[in-house]
């Protein structure tokens, strides 16, 4: 009987912790933080990463999943996203997705530095060589192939970039040697093939599919703490970017600066033309400033923006020297080849104008001259109907005898009149060849005769 208590307690504890258990598994799991990271990496999307992590930390998700496709992007911004997702206090995983996507130049940091990197099977990782910050824009083993050798600049900043990438990977327990090689060679891989060589984590088809993969597995924390993820069925959570972000982010678009450039030009030449319009020289300022930020986010090419002014100005010089046509041609071919190499796509090759937007521009332009600027040129062309100018060679009668000062009668108006050569009868025929301030001068018309009322 003594050890009946002792068996009891013994059977109470099992039966606690059999409840307990039991509450663990009816409790739902915590909800998971869903961000997107699509486009060029800019600054507006290295903030909301930033603000991404604080607010799936505050509102309690028990990781941030990040959905990435990225050409690339500037440097500065990815390296803010990169120390983001190193230094998270929760768990983050990054997934390159949909189908088609990639995680490309500064995409692949992005990725690599996540506590689980998911690729879905049809995406492609790599192509990190920083060439926006090496002026001449080749990796140091091609130094033999008749390229020069690069400068101790561009060795430094390569090699930075190589071992920042490489130490990445070893933080994460991934591929290093590749990270190193992504870097210096430019090298990309498929899907399955990152995972083979260990540069990502899993395979996922999608985003259930990825959380059901990562369900029970344990990832450490910058603070020391170890995470195990409880991620299959939980619901998720999307943090989206709020509307200053999603401005500035759509500002950093190969097809909307050309756009902008466009609208630009044809509003400053508006104002130029005819000063005191304001409204098309407010709009051309605005979307000049607008132009401005954007190639500040982009991997521009000078040469490119240049070729889009001139195109513009030989368009706005064919009205004030006409050349039969072939300042238009001129101007359309500058156009057209600026647009075509706005991007520097050595930094990334997803990045650049579009045929369909180059094409629609083109002919907007062709369009505008043609009609906009021909009517102008027609309307300067007219004959001047008012003033002095307007009152030239109209004809009417005189009122009064002239001589040399009387009154005539034209186009239904009565003015005071004086005769330039002889003298003019009431009733006659008269032309008005000149006027002094309300004064006409007129003369007597060859072969008319009037007649006495």
């Amino acid at each position: 009987m003594k050890g009946t208590p002792r068996l009891l307690s013994l059977w109470c504890g099992v039966l606690m912790m059999g409840l307990l258990g039991a509450a663990a598994r009816a409790a739902p799991p915590r909800p998971v933080a869903v961000a997107r990271i699509e486009g060029a990496i800019d600054v507006p999307t290295a903030e909301y990463l930033e603000r991404s992590i604080e607010q799936a930390q505050s509102l309690g998700a028990q990781c941030l999943v990040v959905l990435v496709n990225t050409p690339g992007g500037l440097g500065s911004p990815m390296l803010r996203m990169s120390r983001a997702l190193l230094n998270a206090p929760i768990p983050t995983i990054t997934y390159v997705y949909p189908a088609g996507g990639f995680a490309i130049s500064a995409g692949t940091y992005i990725v690599l530095s996540a506590n689980i990197a998911a690729m879905h099977p049809a995406t492609t990782i790599g192509g990190a060589h920083p060439v926006e910050l090496i002026p001449m824009g080749r990796p140091p083993e091609q130094e033999g192939e008749g390229k020069g050798k690069p400068s101790a600049l561009e060795e430094k900043i390569l090699n930075t970039f190589a071992e920042q990438a490489k130490v990445i990977a070893k933080v994460r327990g991934r591929n290093a040697e590749w990270a190193d090689q992504a870097v210096r060679q430019s090298k990309v891989v498929s899907a399955e093939e990152a995972v083979k060589l260990n540069v990502v984590d899993l395979l996922a088809d999608n985003l259930t599919d990825l959380l059901n993969q990562v369900d029970g597995r344990t990832v450490s924390l910058p603070d020391g703490r170890r995470v195990t993820l409880h991620t299959k069925g939980a619901p998720t959570l999307e943090i989206t970017a709020s509307a200053r972000e999603r401005f500035l982010h759509t500002l950093a678009n190969p097809d909307l600066l050309l756009v902008l450039l466009v609208l630009a030009g044809l509003g400053i030449m508006f104002e130029l033309k005819a000063p005191g319009g304001i409204l098309p020289g407010v709009i051309g300022g605005l979307c000049l400033l607008l132009a401005l930020y954007s190639m500040s986010a982009l991997p521009v090419s000078y040469a490119g923006v240049g070729l889009v002014a001139f195109g513009m100005l030989l368009l706005v010089a064919e009205v004030k020297v006409p050349s039969h046509g072939v300042l238009t041609v001129g101007g359309i071919t500058s156009f057209v080849l600026g647009a075509v190499l706005l991007m520097d796509t050595s930094v990334s090759p997803a990045i650049r104008v579009s045929w369909q937007v180059i094409v629609v521009m083109s002919v907007l332009l062709l369009l505008f001259f043609f009609f906009v600027v021909g009517a102008a040129i027609q309307a300067h062309r007219r004959k001047v109907d008012t003033g002095e100018e307007g009152m030239r060679h109209e004809r009417g009668k005189a009122v009064s005898a002239l001589d040399p000062s009387g009154e005539v009668m034209v186009e239904g108006e009565l003015w005071k009149a004086r005769a330039v050569s002889g003298s003019v009868q009431e009733g006659e025929e008269i032309e008005v060849v000149g006027q002094e301030g309300l004064t006409l001068l007129v003369e007597r018309r060859s072969g008319e005769t009037g007649t006495n009322a």
